[in-house]
């Protein structure tokens, strides 16, 4: 949905990053917070979808943080530039052009996070090579009670309800960045919705066929009983191609995210005020800061 900026990024491994995406969102005082214990929603979430005991679960936790650790040293300094960067776009006009070159700035974020599979060591490695079918077959579980929940929530609603179901995701994530939004935003933010349609649908079938994908890629390094090398490199090919999809139709869905969002963003911030630009830009600073506290050492 536009203006969250959507990216074809499967919730396995976008949870890594919630830490990230709160502070590319400017989620003002409570980005150090997120960040910092990103790692531990990670494993929340990872293990309801991955079941493993006794020292693979040790394996496993170990894991997220070697992710973690990966994008505080490897990604979190260009994090850092681009909320610096965004500070004056944000004090006037924020014409749809603009806003697309922030939309590919943090797409290109996005893309970078397939190096995310280099901080694993080879237990862990090992460890999503060897997942037994009853262990698949959880993680398929655990996709299709997801999936329930996404059809209630987006495809088996009315169309108004849909409608406010994003209004409402919007304004949310708007407020991280501007603070308190008045009537005439939300009804921006809604003209700018119903001329950008969002097919749920559409979504619910992209979400199906990479699930599929994310389980074909590791019955099959179970199967072939892959080295960690092999594995590793299976594992960065397939959170590439969900990152940053070369068919042609899911490039062209890609791309009509894209172009929705630049004008959803461009619309809703030519409906704020200068207050709000002022606090846009004072979450997007002090964001930068809470960040640039978290980098280590050079």
């Amino acid at each position: 949905m536009p203006f969250s900026i959507r990216f074809p990024l499967l919730n396995c491994w976008r949870i890594i990053f919630a830490g990230l995406v709160l502070a590319l969102l400017g989620a003002c005082s409570t980005t150090r917070l997120a960040y910092t214990n990103g790692h531990e929603l990670a494993w929340w979430w990872l293990s309801d979808y991955i079941d493993v005991q006794g020292e693979d679960r040790t394996t496993l936790r170990r894991a997220v943080h070697q992710v973690h650790d990966w994008h505080r040293r490897e990604q979190l300094a260009a994090t850092v530039d681009l909320l610096q960067r965004w500070q004056p776009q944000f004090a006037g006009d924020l014409p749809a052009e603009s806003a697309c070159r922030l939309v590919d700035e943090v797409m290109q974020r996005a893309i970078e996070l397939s190096g995310l599979v280099q901080a694993l060591d080879a237990s862990a490695l090992q460890l999503l090579a060897r997942l037994s079918p009853r262990q698949l077959a959880e993680m398929e579980r655990q996709f299709t009670k997801s999936n329930r929940k996404f059809r209630d929530k987006y495809i088996e609603v009315s169309a108004q309800e849909l409608l406010d179901t994003r209004v409402e995701a919007g304004l949310s994530r708007a407020q991280w960045i501007y603070g308190s939004l008045g009537r005439q935003q939300e009804q921006a933010l809604r003209a700018a919705l119903v001329a950008a349609p969002w097919d749920p649908r559409d979504a619910y079938g992209w979400r199906l066929r990479r699930q599929q994908e994310v389980l074909q890629t590791l019955r099959e390094l179970s199967q072939s009983q892959a080295n960690p090398e092999l594995a590793r490199s299976a594992l960065r090919a397939l959170l590439s191609r969900m990152i940053d999809p070369q068919e042609p139709i899911e490039r062209a869905r890609v791309l009509s995210m894209r172009q929705q969002s630049c004008q959803v963003m461009a619309q809703l911030h030519a409906s704020t005020t200068a207050a709000q630009r002022a606090k846009a830009q004072d979450n997007l600073r002090t964001s930068a800061l809470d960040l640039k506290a978290l980098m280590p050492p050079r």
